[in-house]
C-alpha cells in the first residue's frame, strides 16, 4: 500500500507513468526541503522512498480519475489500455453474470487478477477471487494504483496478472458536495450521481482522524429498441468478398404464436418428429417480428424485445478512522464500508414448452389439421413452444449487499515498521423475479380451463382478459441467494537488517489466513421445479481455509543497482461441504518466489525488471458445485448427433431437435489441479528532461493447467470430441427428455500472452498555460492457448473471435492532451482498438443465408473495423472551492463495429464487452468545497 505522505505530489509524478524519474524543478525542490520518509509500494512488503520501485506500477489521482467523466469505478478502470477481458456490466446481464463487472489485466482473465482495498483483500462475488469492482464508491478512492506484475509474495501467489488495488480516502478533508448528471443525445441511458464527505480531526494533533462518505448513483435502461444497430437480430449485410445480399439471424424457436413440435413413430417404428406453427399455416407467413426458415416454425426475433443496459441504483458508504494510543507510537486504524445496489435487468419474454394431449380442445382444433394419418396415429407427444410476450419480458432484481470491516494497529517495535489486521468482509447477492416467470400449476390449469389459447393471437394481439389471466400466474419473489463471508487475519513488518557499502539492506516479512464460506440457497419455488419449464436447483455451501507465509529481502548492491528477492510458501484446505457434509477435492500446496532488480545509471534513465512463479488453486464452485439447470445456448445449432457428424446412431440422438438452442447443465469437477505460473517483466524509464519521459515494460504470463470450460460452441460443433459433454434434461413441464450439453471446468492445458505496455508523457508551457500530451497504450505481441480437452493444439483469440468466445486485441491505446490556463482546464481523450476477425459461421448451422428467394446458407466471417472515440472535458474553476464541469463523451457518436456474435448475453449486432451502445453523451458536474 502507497501510504500518503509529504512526498505524495512528488510520488504522483513518479508513478503516473509508472516510475517517471525526473520530477519538475518545483517539486524536486520542495521534496528536497523536508525530510524524506518511506513508504510502502504496492507489491512489496518493504518501506521504501517511491522512487525506488523496481516494478511496474501506474498511478491515478483523482484529477486522472475526475478528467475522465467517469461515475463509477467500473468505467474508469474498464477503459485503461492495459484491462482486457472483463466482464462489462451490459454483457453480464443476461449472461449469467448477475450485473457483476471486473478487472482484468492483459486480458489474461478476471480471476487471475487480484483487487483489493488499501492493501487488503474484501470478499469476492463469487467462490473464487473475482471481485465486483462496481460496489467499491468511486467517491471514496483517493488513488488507483495498478501493479501489471504478477504472484505478489505480499497479497498472494494468486495474482497471477498483477494487482489492482483502491486507495481510500482519509484523514482531514473538506466537507466536499459532487454531483454529476450524464445524458446521451439518444433516448436511454442518463445517469446522476451524488456524493458527499466530510474528514474530521488531525491525527498530529488531535490524537485522531475520522472520514466518512456518502454516494449515490441512479442510472436508467436503455433499451435494444431504442438503438438501430441493435434493434433487431435479423441483419441484413453485404458479403464482404462477394457483396451479394446476405442475412443473418439469431432467433429462438419458441415463438408468438406458438410453434408445435409432434413425436411420433413411423411406420418401421422408427422415432421421428414434425413442427407445425398453426399461425403460419392459416396466414401464409409468420407474424411481425418472426422469420420463417421454411422447417415449418416461425422463429421469433427475441432480440428486438431485449435491453442494451439495465437500471442501476447504487448507494455507497465509506469510514476510515485512525486513533493514536497514547504516546507508544502505535495508532489504531479501522475502515468500514457498506455498499448496496439493485440491478434492474429485462431480458426476452420467457420461453415456455407445454404439452398438448392428443385429443384436448387446443390439439384438436390447431394442430390436428395440419397432420398426417400415420403422424396421428403414431403421435408420441405435442410440444408447443411458447413465448410469453404479453407476460412482457423477464425482469430481474440483481440485489448485492456488500460490507466491510477492517481493523487494526500501526507502529514500530524494535526497528520494525509493523502493520496487523483482522478482517470481515460479506457479499451478500439475492437475485430476485420481479415478473415474467409462470408458476406450472396455475399455466397448465389456465391451459386446461381453456382460459389461456396463445394459438390464434399475435403480438400484441391477446385479449385483454386473456391477458389478466396470463398475469395471474407469474411468480415474482426470491430465485436464490448468494452469501459470501471472508474471515481474515494478516501481519506484516519491515526493517533495516545489515548494512552494506551501498546502503541499508530491508527485510519484509508477513503472514495471513483467511476462512471463505460460500454458499447458494435457492427459493422453495425454485428448488422444487415451480417455475414453468424450469428444473430443480439444487443448494449448496462450502467454506474452505487459507494461509501463506513470506519473506522479501531488498539488498543494494552498488549505488546505482538493487535486487529484491522475495518467497511465499501457500496452502489451500480442501472443501468443507456445509450443507450435507463430508469434504469435496484435496488440499492444495506450493511454494512461490520473486526476483526483481533495478538498475539506474543515470538521474534520467532506470531500467527494471522482474521473473516469479504463481499459484492458483480452483474456485470453490468450479470443485464441488452439483450438476444445475442452466438455461439453455446463447446460439441456435443443427443437431450436433446427425449423419453429418457421423453420429446419427448415438444413443443420445433420438433426444436431438433439428434446430434450436441447446440445453445447458453446469457443475464442478472435483478432479482440478492447481494452476501455476510463470511470468516476468523488463522495462525501463527514460525522462532526459522536466518535459518529456517515456516508459516501456515488456511483460509475459505464461499459465500451466488454466482452469476453464469448454464452449458452447466447441462443444456443439466438435460433438465426436466432446461427447462425453453430452447428456439429457427432463423437461418436467413436458414429460420430455432434451438432449444437454454439459459446461464442466478442466484443466485446458497451457495459456500464454505477452506484450508490452507503454507511456509517452510530454509537457510545455503554451502561451500563458501549460499542455500536456500524453500517449499510452499495450501491444500484445504473443497470445495462446491450447484447445480445452488437449495439451498440444494451439490456438488463439487475438485479433479474432477465438474459441473462448473473446477476442484478445493486440493494440489498445488512449491518447490525451490536457491544457491548463488560468481558472479552466481542457481536456481532449482518445480511444482506440484494432480491428479483428469476428467470429466465423458456417454453412452448416445456416446462422447466415442469401438474402433472396433462396435462402441458401452461407460460410462468412465478418473483419470488424477498429473502433476510435473521442471524448472533451472543460473543467472552470468559478470560485475558491467550487468546480463545474462540462464533457462530451464519444464526440463524433460512433456507433459500435457490426458484429455477428451469437453466444453469451442477449444482445446482437455489436459486442457489448468492445464498444458502448451509449453513443454521443452530455454531462455537467460540480463539486463544491467547504
Amino acid at each position: 500500500m502507497l501510504k500518503e505522505t509529504i512526498l505524495s505530489r512528488s510520488i504522483r509524478v513518479i508513478c503516473a507513468g509508472g516510475l517517471a524519474l525526473g520530477m519538475h524543478a518545483a517539486f524536486a525542490q520542495e521534496a528536497a526541503e523536508q525530510p524524506i520518509q518511506r513508504v510502502e509500494i504496492t507489491g512489496s512488503s518493504i518501506k521504501r522512498i517511491a522512487a525506488e520501485a523496481s516494478l511496474p506500477v501506474q498511478t491515478f489521482n483523482q484529477k486522472d480519475i475526475q478528467r475522465t467523466g467517469v461515475t463509477s469505478v467500473t468505467d474508469f478502470i474498464q477503459q485503461l489500455p492495459v484491462m482486457q477481458g472483463f466482464t462489462a456490466s451490459s454483457d453480464s446481464v443476461g449472461g449469467g453474470g448477475g450485473g457483476l463487472t471486473t478487472a482484468s489485466i492483459h486480458g489474461v482473465g478476471e480471476t487471475y487478477t487480484l483487487v483489493l482495498v488499501n492493501g487488503r483483500r474484501i470478499a469476492p462475488a463469487n467462490s473464487g477471487t473475482t471481485i465486483d469492482i462496481s460496489t467499491i464508491p468511486l467517491a471514496a478512492v483517493e488513488r488507483i494504483e495498478v501493479l501489471s506484475d504478477g504472484a505478489s509474495a505480499l497479497y498472494g501467489a494468486d495474482a497471477i496478472a498483477g494487482v489492482v488495488n483502491f486507495i481510500m480516502k482519509k484523514g482531514a478533508a473538506p466537507l466536499t458536495v459532487d454531483a454529476k448528471y450524464s445524458k446521451p443525445q439518444h433516448p436511454g441511458g442518463t445517469d446522476r450521481t451524488v456524493s458527499i464527505s466530510k474528514g474530521f480531526g488531525d491525527y498530529e494533533a488531535d490524537g485522531y482522524s475520522l472520514f466518512m462518505s456518502y454516494s449515490h448513483q441512479n442510472s436508467d435502461r436503455l433499451k435494444a429498441s431504442q438503438r438501430e444497430f441493435a434493434k433487431t437480430g435479423i441483419i441484413n449485410f453485404n458479403d464482404p468478398k462477394t457483396g451479394k445480399p446476405l442475412q443473418f439471424f439469431n432467433g429462438s424457436s419458441r415463438s408468438i404464436p406458438p410453434n408445435v413440435t409432434v413425436g411420433y413413430l413411423d411406420g418401421a417404428g422408427d422415432k421421428q418428429s414434425v413442427s407445425v406453427n398453426p399461425y403460419l399455416k392459416l396466414n401464409g407467413k409468420c407474424p411481425a417480428a418472426h422469420v420463417d426458415l421454411g422447417d415449418g416454425q416461425c422463429y421469433f426475433d427475441y432480440t428486438s424485445s431485449v435491453e442494451i443496459s439495465p437500471e442501476i441504483k447504487r448507494d455507497g458508504f465509506w469510514a476510515s478512522g485512525s486513533l493514536k494510543l497514547g504516546n507508544t507510537g502505535w495508532k489504531a486504524f479501522s475502515d468500514v464500508s457498506f455498499n448496496k445496489s439493485h440491478i434492474y435487468a429485462t431480458i426476452a419474454p420467457y420461453p415456455a414448452e407445454f404439452s398438448l394431449a392428443q385429443g384436448s380442445p387446443l390439439f384438436t382444433k390447431y394442430v390436428q389439421p395440419y397432420l398426417t394419418p400415420e403422424q396421428l396415429s403414431g403421435m408420441t407427444s405435442a410440444t408447443v413452444k411458447y413465448r410469453l410476450q404479453d407476460l412482457g419480458g423477464r425482469a430481474y432484481d440483481y440485489e448485492s449487499k456488500a460490507s466491510n470491516i477492517v481493523a487494526g494497529v500501526e507502529g514500530q517495535a524494535a526497528g520494525w515498521d509493523i502493520n496487523s489486521a483482522v478482517i470481515y468482509s460479506r457479499n451478500k447477492q439475492p437475485q430476485n423475479y420481479l415478473g415474467g416467470f409462470p408458476l406450472a400449476d396455475k399455466f397448465d390449469a389456465a391451459i386446461a380451463a381453456g382460459k389461456l389459447d396463445p394459438f390464434p393471437y399475435a403480438l400484441g394481439e391477446m385479449p385483454q382478459g386473456m391477458q389478466d389471466v396470463l398475469r395471474s400466474t407469474q411468480y415474482v419473489g426470491n430465485y436464490n441467494t448468494t452469501d459470501i463471508k471472508v474471515y481474515g487475519w494478516d501481519m506484516r513488518g519491515s526493517r533495516e537488517v545489515f548494512s552494506l557499502p551501498a546502503g541499508p539492506a530491508m527485510l519484509g516479512v508477513g503472514a495471513d489466513i483467511r476462512k471463505t464460506k460460500f454458499s447458494q440457497r435457492a427459493n422453495q419455488a425454485v428448488a422444487h421445479s415451480e417455475i414453468l419449464f424450469d428444473d430443480d436447483q439444487p443448494e449448496y455451501a462450502f467454506s474452505r481455509k487459507s494461509g501463506g507465509v513470506f519473506g522479501e529481502l531488498e539488498t543494494p548492491i552498488t549505488k546505482e543497482w538493487s535486487v529484491t528477492t522475495s518467497a511465499r510458501y501457500d496452502r489451500v484446505t480442501k472443501l468443507s461441504d456445509d450443507l450435507n457434509g463430508g469434504d469435496v477435492g484435496s488440499n492444495q500446496s506450493a511454494g512461490t518466489f520473486k526476483v526483481s532488480t533495478r538498475w539506474q545509471p543515470s538521474k534520467s534513465m532506470v531500467f527494471r525488471g522482474a521473473y516469479g512463479t504463481g499459484f492458483k488453486v480452483a474456485s470453490m464452485t468450479q470443485i464441488g458445485q452439483p450438476l444445475a439447470d442452466f438455461g439453455v445456448t446463447g446460439g441456435t445449432y443443427n443437431c450436433p448427433l446427425s449423419a453429418a457428424n457421423g453420429l446419427q446412431n448415438h444413443p443420445l440422438a433420438q433426444y436431438c431437435d433439428t434446430r434450436g438452442q441447446l440445453e445447458v447443465f453446469q457443475g464442478g469437477n472435483s478432479g482440478l489441479k492447481p494452476e501455476k505460473s510463470r511470468q516476468w517483466t523488463l522495462g525501463a524509464v527514460f525522462e532526459p528532461t522536466s518535459n518529456f519521459s517515456a516508459k516501456m515494460d515488456l511483460w509475459s504470463v505464461e499459465i500451466r493447467d488454466a482452469v476453464t470450460s469448454v464452449s458452447e460452441d466447441l462443444i456443439a460443433n466438435n460433438p465426436g470430441k466432446y461427447i462425453d459433454l453430452y447428456t439429457v434434461k427432463h423437461k418436467a413441464s413436458t414429460g420430455l427428455d432434451k438432449l444437454a450439453i454439459k459446461l464442466l471446468p478442466i484443466n485446458i492445458g497451457r495459456q500464454e500472452n505477452k506484450g508490452v505496455d507503454y507511456d509517452f508523457q510530454f509537457r510545455e508551457k503554451v502561451w500563458e498555460g501549460k499542455l500536456t500530451a500524453r500517449l499510452a497504450g499495450t501491444y500484445i505481441y504473443h497470445s495462446k492457448y491450447t484447445t480445452p480437452g488437449t495439451n498440444d493444439s494451439w490456438e488463439s483469440s487475438l485479433n479474432v473471435y477465438g474459441s473462448d468466445n473473446t477476442v484478445q486485441f493486440r493494440n489498445v491505446i488512449a491518447t490525451s492532451l490536457t491544457y491548463d490556463i488560468g481558472r479552466f482546464t481542457h481536456n481532449l481523450v482518445g480511444n482506440f482498438r484494432n480491428g479483428y476477425k469476428d467470429k466465423h459461421h458456417d454453412a452448416e448451422n445456416c446462422a447466415v443465408n442469401t438474402n433472396d428467394a433462396a435462402a441458401e446458407c452461407v460460410d462468412v466471417q465478418l473483419d470488424v473495423p477498429s473502433y476510435t472515440t473521442f471524448d472533451w472535458q472543460t473543467t472552470f474553476r468559478a470560485m475558491k472551492g467550487l468546480e463545474l464541469t462540462f464533457g462530451v463523451k464519444n464526440l463524433t457518436d460512433r456507433d459500435p463495429p457490426l458484429s455477428l456474435r451469437n453466444t453469451g448475453s442477449h444482445q446482437l449486432g455489436y459486442d457489448p464487452r468492445y464498444a458502448s451502445a451509449l453513443g454521443r453523451t452530455y454531462y455537467l458536474g460540480a463539486q463544491y468545497k467547504y
